[in-house]
């Protein structure tokens, strides 16, 4: 994980958050694959996952942003519409 400290440019009034200020292609890229949970998560990790030595990072409230977005993609993949999670198919660990 690689982070940078935030970079506090927002402007009083403005709801925007930092990740749609300086990343919009990042969002660009969200809206593209949100319909579908597993292009979804592809997306995410190729962001989150830092498989590149020329990365900066990510300041802290984006990349909290970005969690919290991995967390609403798994959540809808798991839990059923009442709030039931939902137990994936043919799951166990080897061995057992």
């Amino acid at each position: 994980m690689d982070v940078r400290l935030p970079t506090n440019t927002m402007t009083a009034g403005d709801a925007r958050s930092l990740l749609e200020l300086h990343y919009p292609h990042i969002v660009e890229g969200l809206l593209k694959v949100w319909n579908n949970p597993e292009a979804t998560e592809h997306y995410l990790n190729s962001i989150l996952v830092d498989d590149r030595d020329d990365r900066q990072g990510l300041p802290v409230e984006v990349f909290a942003d970005l969690m919290y977005l991995s967390d609403l993609n798994w959540k809808r993949t798991h839990f059923n519409t009442d709030g039931v999670q939902t137990t994936a198919t043919g799951f166990s660990f080897s061995g057992l």
